[in-house]
């Protein structure tokens, strides 16, 4: 009796290969959509952290504004704090006020102001802190009496 060697006979090969590509596309496939997942939620990290940035830059910049006016400078008051809404965000500004250096006989007020910018729906992760010296010159604006 004669053995068959089944190796010789090629007949089926054609399909185990390509069952073989089938499963390495799919493993290729899965890890793409993986990929493209983790990615866009980095993008919206991202996103969160700008958002809570530029509101707390803006809260520091919204202070300086009002501090240019008098608003902060003549008041009894050496500390307080308020919020503000920038854009989606809220900012929260709190300041505490020392007497700054003389300044060729024009006496100023150092402000230590400290801006944290917290995006919505975003309690711990969408937050961002930003710290600033503000020194204003303690001369009357016209008018302000």
């Amino acid at each position: 009796m004669k053995k068959k060697n089944c190796f010789v006979d090629q007949r089926g090969v054609a399909l185990v290969v390509a069952l073989i590509m089938l499963l390495v596309l799919t493993f290729v496939g899965f890890a793409a959509v993986s990929l493209t997942n983790y990615e866009s939620k980095i993008a919206g990290n991202e996103r969160v952290y700008n958002n809570a940035f530029y509101a707390s830059d803006g809260g520091i910049d919204n202070f300086r504004g009002r501090a240019s006016t008098g608003e902060f400078v003549y008041t009894q008051t050496s500390m307080g704090s308020y919020q503000v809404a920038i854009g989606d965000c809220v900012t929260n500004v709190t300041y505490t006020r020392r007497p700054g250096p003389d300044l060729g006989g024009n006496p100023t007020v150092d402000f230590y102001v400290r801006s944290e910018g917290v995006s919505p729906g975003f309690p711990t992760s969408g937050r961002v802190v930003i710290e600033s010296v503000v020194n204003v010159l303690m001369a009357l604006p016209q008018g302000y009496n």
